[in-house]
């Protein structure tokens, strides 16, 4: 009987977590500070959101939250990574393991996009140049007298 009872207490735990990272990753309603970042930092902080756990009794960001980190500090993503490690947001050993445990769990965000250049286009052909008229030669110089 105990047994189920932890059992069920786990499971209702991990719907609330689930139910929680969810609702955060639909906040994204395409105005906030999260919206205005680059494709690559997009990336960034979703895989910061979600290597955020709960287990801490800390709150976690939304990705707005975690966006204004990054745009109000000036700072780099290392530091967002290290301002939430310190408040027990995130367990991970260091920022790239964030993103790479991210890019493993969602490869369709972590191709990269084609930047391949597109083919060159053969230039027309250039008209051939009229031939030069000749020079004219000078007349040779006269000798000065009393060499």
């Amino acid at each position: 009987m105990r047994h189920a009872i932890h059992v069920s207490r786990v499971v209702l735990a991990v719907a609330v977590a689930l139910g929680i990272a969810v609702s955060a990753w639909a906040q994204t309603t395409g105005t906030g500070a999260f919206a205005s970042l680059s494709p690559g930092d997009q990336k960034i902080a979703r895989a910061l959101f979600e290597a955020q756990t709960t287990s801490g009794g800390a709150t976690p960001l939304t990705l707005d939250q975690i966006a204004e980190k990054k745009k109000a500090g000036h700072t780099g993503w290392g530091e967002v990574f290290k301002q939430m490690k310190a408040q027990g947001l995130v367990t991970d050993k260091n920022l790239g393991q964030a993103v790479s445990s991210f890019e493993r769990h969602h490869p369709e965000l972590a191709a990269k996009p084609d930047v391949s250049k597109p083919e060159k286009l053969e230039k027309p052909d250039k008209p051939e140049k009229p031939d030069k008229p000749e020079k004219i030669d000078k007349p040779a110089r006269p000798e000065r007298p009393g060499r």
